[in-house]
């Protein structure tokens, strides 16, 4: 195991999401966690919880028009292959166009620039991932379309061993 690393998934979710919480409070944004208690990884606790606050504030600063009742986010996790873990964060809103799906994560891109956005928070997630964590990024997203998790969805392989995670 990387040196501070974890190893059951569920238990340093569950940490992470703690410091999610007092931010999605006042925004109107309800985050659900389901991630089974027997996945462990052999990974980085410190860029694994940058990633989960990224993207979570992210949602938490966007705009959601027509999510009624509020912004639902939705953290899950399921085994992916023998040697990997798939981590989904899913949204409610109504989908990024094309355009915002193509620059996402390219640094200084923000459709928030004059509301605060620095247009660094996916870029630093999907470096983390890439990079530190040793996973592959997917998003997924249908504009204009606003039915339950069908807005924004990351999806995330990553490797469960330390052999596949990079130094």
């Amino acid at each position: 195991m990387p040196n501070g690393g974890f190893s059951i998934l569920r238990q340093a979710t569950e940490q992470m999401v703690v410091s999610l919480r007092p931010a999605l409070k006042h925004s109107y944004v309800w985050l659900s966690v389901d991630v089974p208690e027997d996945i462990t990884m052999n990974s980085y606790p410190g860029p694994y919880g940058q990633v989960l606050t990224n993207s979570g504030a992210q949602r938490a600063d966007a705009r959601f028009p027509g999510a009624a009742g509020g912004v639902q986010l939705k953290l899950s996790a399921r085994r992916a292959a023998t040697d990997h873990v798939e981590i989904e964060f899913a949204d409610n809103g109504v989908g990024m166009s094309q355009d915002v799906q193509r620059r996402a994560f390219e640094p200084f891109f923000t459709t928030r620039r004059n509301r605060g956005g620095t247009g660094l928070g996916l870029h630093i997630v999907y470096n983390l991932v890439t990079r530190r964590l040793g996973g592959s990024l997917r998003l997924e997203s249908e504009s204009g379309r606003v039915q339950p998790f069908s807005g924004s969805s990351f999806r995330s392989p990553r490797p469960r061993m330390n052999s596949q995670i990079p130094r």
